[in-house]
């Protein structure tokens, strides 16, 4: 089927771009990379998807170390060091909170993909700002606390 179809369309190889039209084997000719027939959707553009995942994922990273070393410093000092416990605080519940949504997201993944294109992305750019802004709060609430 696939030789077929392209015995009279133009396709691009999907490794080097070269011209498939016509070809008579199963692999490309330029970079000899296996070709296939497929089925896509233009749904099915992941950019949003990812990004809303970067979201959480980014500030997991960083609340999972800063949160690790918060805990051995409240250990040392016995609790006694208020912007250490709050940090602390803050940080484990923005890790369970970035582990929570990143399960959602990848379990709700189909329902993502069916919201139009625009819709994906304000939500992924307004997901990415609410991070954000609540990490900005937790540091200039731990700066009060401090002060």
């Amino acid at each position: 089927m696939l030789l077929a179809f392209l015995r009279d369309h133009d396709a691009p190889c999907p490794i080097c771009g070269y011209n498939l039209r016509g070809v008579t084997l199963s692999v490309c000719p330029e970079c000899e990379c296996p070709i296939e027939l497929g089925v896509s959707s233009s749904s099915s553009y992941l950019g949003a998807w990812l990004l809303a995942l970067l979201a959480f994922a980014m500030p997991l990273s960083f609340d999972l170390i800063v949160g690790t070393m918060m805990l051995i410093g409240v250990i040392m000092s016995a609790g006694e060091n208020a912007e250490g416990v709050f940090l602390l605080v803050s940080l484990v519940t923005l890790t369970l909170v970035s582990v929570g949504m990143l399960w959602v997201l990848v379990a709700r993944k189909r329902d993502w993909l069916r919201m139009p294109r625009r819709r994906q992305w304000r939500m992924a750019w307004a997901l990415f700002a609410a991070v954000f802004v609540v990490h900005l709060m937790v540091g200039v609430g731990t700066f009060l606390i401090a002060n």
